[in-house]
């Protein structure tokens, strides 16, 4: 549920009813002083914001974890960040590179100096990483596209697997692929053998 402070309320009663249940668990200090009422989202975004198509990050994590949302428009906490790539760049290449092992190595390396108890990855930071060359994208985009693409369709199938050798067989597969996303990936950044051994060391 998306309120607002023009939101009608009085038009959506059992919605009402529904949040009525929790209003007893509401202590934001503004509510209780009557700035706002209490069934107000407290900092409520543009929904524009949450429109498809955008990628929607997990923020607390060890790992640069993404889906995309190509056309569910889907709305998330503040547990999680968003952001859209520039209108030429395919969004399947996006998220190959992104959750390979080597943007992670060059987003440990850059952040290296935080510590923090809980992990976060932010969208912002991921911004400010070399991304490769567009012209270099294209002339991968279909391989990285189609294996970006094999790896949803197995981890869909992975919890469907009845059998342990199923799942072994299923496991491979997904290891597999993501060995051939991270070969394309450093062939996109040029990398000679001893980088990509030192990515590899570190991202373990």
């Amino acid at each position: 549920m998306y309120t607002t402070r023009d939101t009608p309320i009085e038009k959506f009663p059992h919605a009402l009813a529904y949040l009525e249940g929790f209003k007893h668990l509401n202590t934001c200090p503004e509510v209780i002083g009557r700035k706002h009422p209490w069934w107000v989202l407290h900092r409520s975004r543009d929904p524009g914001i949450f429109e498809a198509p955008k990628f929607i990050g997990l923020t607390t994590s060890k790992r640069i974890e993404l889906i995309y949302d190509a056309d569910t428009s889907v709305f998330v906490t503040d547990a999680m960040y968003l952001f859209r790539t520039v209108s030429d760049v395919d969004p399947w290449t996006t998220m190959a590179v992104l959750q390979s092992k080597l943007f992670l190595f060059l987003y440990r390396v850059a952040n290296q100096g935080e510590s923090r108890v809980i992990p976060q990855i932010k969208a912002a930071k991921l911004e400010e990483l070399p991304f490769p060359r567009i012209a270099a994208i294209r002339l991968k985009k279909r391989s990285l596209t189609e294996w970006c693409h094999e790896m949803l369709d197995l981890h869909k199938q992975l919890p469907a697997a009845k059998t342990n050798h199923a799942k072994t067989n299923l496991q491979r597969q997904i290891d597999a692929t993501d060995a051939q996303i991270d070969k394309l990936v450093y062939e996109l950044y040029e990398l000679t053998p001893d980088e990509i051994k030192i990515a590899e060391h570190n991202v373990m």
